[in-house]
């Protein structure tokens, strides 16, 4: 038979060079030499045994209290009455807890390297180290051990028992329940009343006692099989109600605690220091200690309630995993710890319980950063995850320091993701008044970036006397502005502030009050008013916080922040399922909303369900995103379908699908949804550039048309048909292709592109076209011209003939009378040379009159001819 070492269980246990806790407690040992009966291992786990390592023929388990010796006790008792071949050892050890609560043991040297010897009954070893802790003891005996090979040297004890005794665990937890809201408002009554109908059938099924005092629950857990049993049936039951029944469930905390030192009455949940409006809804709230003992099929959650959780004492909440888990798939987020835990009251300013209002970070910084929300949209989650843990490692020394070191750092996520941690809580920041005051516009958002420079008024003095820490000069200050200027809403603006930073929160909402019954903007006024909202959410008092909230949309319905505050008010309360659904209504408005709500350290106590809930948005949008990634080399190539690839569209489509792509590699829920979006514009811009290119071509197509039918009708005169062959091929190509254009519909991608293609070829035809008309033209017009000219001349050359035929007789005739004989005595081979002079004089004076009539008539005398002719 192999030997039975316990090295080899020490080495299967986890090894981590950091223990974030240390527990001392006890080891078991347990080797046996033939199957290990099961009431074995069911003792062990009943009396606290957590098993740490196991292999075939041996286990190794760590106990917290000396219950170890009860269950070895009763193991004893019960050996004697069954066979069981079995070795325990009971020693020393430490629980070590690592960063993501992986549980490992420590053993001193010499026991780990122990050979176990081979079992012929039931053995109980104890080792010397803790005799002293079984003193007193009743019915534990324990007695030297033999010497044995392969046992660490020594002086071991062995455990007797005295059978008479009933050995029981010392273990025991009151459970404490308690439902959130207002016990006076009607919703609260029935929700709970209907809710405790249903913790009533748990109970009779476990058949316990209980105790129901000022809507305080309280009952006793006895054995951590009733813990577990408790803890299984009521996540159970939440689950199956808040799919099938949520008119039944009812948000309600929970803490299980040790009942030592507590008595179970109608008082005992006073005597818990416990702050109930800190603690998650559902999930039952208890020890690390106890945590641990539930054992697989529960996953155990931080609890934020200090910096530093370095004890097993201290809070945590536990739910249901595997084929028990009720909750669904969770972002994997963690707040820094060291952001969300601290002794402080929560701060106006921020939220934080890291420092006192007066020691906010936020106090010195100066401007808003609006496009800060557009860089965390830029960064992974992944990466979003490691900066948030590096935040955390970052602020292990001098918190409010670090802080300021990081919101005034750049270039690194983490000092972005602090930045904008910050800028959740801008509006209710110093910054925020600074800006206001500054402010020349009248709404939100744009009066934000309408500003002018600060003024040489005493509040700008007194401003910054209260950065500085000097609220008697500030006091001094604002009541002399007061007095000046009784209806001027800075100085009452800023003495609220004042009076906030002196612990008198109510005497700064009365002054917000009155500076917003004096403000003359809306932006002034919901400004103000949010300001009221944010110190009624600070008092405790949400509901009307959120009335307040409802007031400043009302006035600056964009002002998401206003809504934004609504749900961590139901947050707050203990509301956080609810809440899901007003912030679902809130992310469409603005996605960049969800990386809020992602990291917001001031929704801790419902971050658990926030989580959970927004995994199913983030699937969703996940999903969508993809789908729609799919899609885009299709719409590259629908883009190739109407345009070329040197077209600027093409281009500039190809750039933004390029740029799309990219973003798609970063894992952000915005990045997600701006996907989905842009696929969308992509191909909104798409047919709109087709159905205004569509028009143009449109447009130019029937330019063309009327062009080319000028050129018809001007080429129609022409008189010599035999030179337009080729203006003729010219003419029916450009005809045939603008008569195609504008019979087709161009919302086709075919006709669409063809007609595109075509239009510079038939342009550049039209063109040649015209030009060559132009010569014709000329042709055309010298032509007509002539002939007009030679009509005209035609009769004013006969006229001249016939004057110039009659000038020689009529001269010989009249002469004489009017003593003008010039042709008597003239020979006639003179007066034939005078007759062909006065004919050609005539002829030259005919044609220049023809010439000028014509030039002074013919574009009257074309342009009826034309006329007349297209009419006939």
């Amino acid at each position: 038979m192999d030997k039975i070492t316990l090295s080899s269980l020490v080495k299967k246990l986890p090894q981590f060079k950091e223990s974030r806790m240390v527990a001392t407690g006890f080891a078991a040992w347990v080797s046996w030499s033939a199957d290990l009966n099961p009431a074995v291992a069911k003792t062990l786990a009943d009396y606290g045994g957590m098993q740490m390592a196991s292999e075939r023929r041996q286990a190794l388990w760590f106990f917290f209290t000396k219950d170890v010796f009860m269950a070895l006790a009763k193991l004893e008792v019960w050996s004697r009455l069954n066979p069981l071949k079995a070795f325990v050892q009971a020693a020393p050890a430490k629980l070590l807890v690592d960063m993501k609560l992986q549980l490992s043991m420590s053993l001193d040297r010499d026991l780990a390297s122990q050979e176990a010897p081979i079992p012929e009954d039931f053995q109980a070893w104890v080792h010397p180290k803790l005799a002293d802790t079984l003193k007193g003891s009743p019915g534990i005996e324990l007695k030297p051990a033999p010497r044995k090979t392969g046992m660490a040297k020594v002086e071991w004890k062995t455990l007797h028992a005295d059978p008479r005794l009933p050995y029981q665990s010392s273990m025991g937890w009151y459970l404490v329940l308690k439902p959130v809201g207002n016990p006076l408002d009607k919703s609260f009554q029935h929700g709970w009343r209907e809710f405790f109908s249903e913790i009533e059938q748990i109970l009779k099924r476990l058949k316990t006692k209980y105790i129901l005092s000022n809507n305080f629950l309280m009952l006793p857990l006895d054995t951590l099989r009733e813990l577990r049993t408790w803890c299984q049936e009521y996540l159970g039951m939440v689950s199956r109600l808040r799919e099938s029944a949520p008119e039944k469930y009812w948000p309600c905390v929970q803490a299980i605690v040790d009942r030592k030192g507590l008595n179970l009455n109608p008082e005992m949940y006073k005597k818990i220091a416990l702050d109930w409006d800190q603690l998650s809804p559902d999930f039952p709230h208890m020890s690390y200690r106890t945590a641990f003992l539930m054992g697989d099929g529960f996953k155990i959650k931080d609890v934020r309630f200090s910096v530093d959780q370095s004890s097993m004492d201290d809070w945590c909440n536990v739910s249901l995993k595997d084929e028990l888990a009720v909750m669904e798939d969770m972002l994997q987020v963690e707040l820094p710890k060291r952001l969300v835990a601290g002794q402080n009251p929560s701060c106006f300013y921020c939220g934080q319980r890291t420092h006192k209002v007066t020691e906010c970070p936020s106090r010195h910084m100066e401007e808003l950063e609006q496009d800060i929300w557009e860089r965390v949209a830029a960064v992974d989650i992944d990466e979003m995850r490691r900066a948030l843990e590096g935040i955390d490692s970052t602020l292990k020394g001098e918190v409010t320091e670090a802080i300021g070191d990081l919101l005034h750092g750049q270039g690194t996520t983490e000092s972005l993701l602090m930045r904008a941690i910050y800028e959740i809580n801008a509006p209710s920041q110093l910054r925020m008044l600074r800006t206001v005051w500054r402010s020349q516009g009248r709404e939100y958002p744009k009066a934000l970036t309408q500003l002018a420079e600060p003024s040489g008024d005493p509040v700008w003095e007194a401003l910054a006397l209260l950065l500085e820490g000097e609220s008697v000069s500030v006091e001094r200050i604002v009541s002399k502005e007061i007095f000046k200027a009784p209806r001027n809403y800075q100085p009452l603006a800023l003495r609220g502030f004042s009076m906030l930073e002196r612990g008198e929160e109510p005497r700064a909402l009365s002054l917000w009050g009155e500076a917003e019954r004096h403000a003359s903007t809306p932006l002034q006024q919901a400004y103000l008013l949010f300001l009221q909202g944010r110190a009624q959410e600070m008092m405790g008092k949400h509901e009307t916080a959120m009335e307040l909230y409802k007031s400043v949309l009302k006035i600056s319905p964009t002002w998401l922040d206003a809504a934004y505050r609504q749900g961590v008010c139901q947050v707050k309360m203990g509301f956080a399922e609810q809440a899901m659904g007003f912030f679902e209504e809130l992310f469409a408005k603005d996605p960049h909303m969800f990386n809020r709500a992602l990291f917001d350290p001031e929704m801790e106590r419902g971050h658990v369900q926030l989580l959970s809930s927004l995994h199913r948005l983030w699937s969703d949008a996940k999903s969508r995103a993809e789908d729609e990634l799919k899609s885009f080399e299709e719409l590259k190539k629908e883009v190739g379908r109407w345009f070329p690839t040197d077209h600027p569209f093409y281009e500039e489509m190809e750039n933004r699908i390029a740029m799309v792509q990219r973003m798609s590699e970063i894992k952000n829920y915005v990045a997600f949804i701006k996907l989905a979006q842009e696929r969308l514009a992509l191909a909104r811009d798409l047919q709109k550039r087709v159905e205004e290119e569509g028009r143009k071509l449109k447009k130019k197509y029937a330019n063309y048309m009327e062009r080319l039918k000028v050129i018809r009708q001007e080429s129609s005169w022409f008189p010599f048909p035999r030179i337009l062959v080729d203006f003729n091929k010219d003419f029916n190509y450009v005809a045939k292709h603008l008569n195609w254009v504008m019979s087709q519909h161009l919302q086709v991608a075919d006709n669409f592109r063809k007609a595109s293609d075509m239009e510079e070829k038939v342009q550049a035809k039209l063109e040649k076209l015209e030009s060559r008309l132009r010569t014709l033209k000329i042709v055309r017009d010298s032509t007509l011209f002539v002939m007009i000219m030679g009509k005209t001349f035609m009769w004013l050359e006969l006229a001249c003939l016939v004057l110039s035929f009659a000038f020689l007789p009529l001269a010989s005739y009249w002469g004489p009378a009017l003593g003008i004989d010039f042709t008597g005595e003239m020979p006639l081979r003179e007066k034939f040379a005078i007759q062909t002079n006065i004919i050609v004089l005539f002829s030259l004076l005919a044609l220049g009159i023809s010439a000028l009539r014509t030039a002074l008539i013919f574009e009257s005398r074309k342009d009826k001819l034309f006329r007349k002719i297209q009419q006939s």
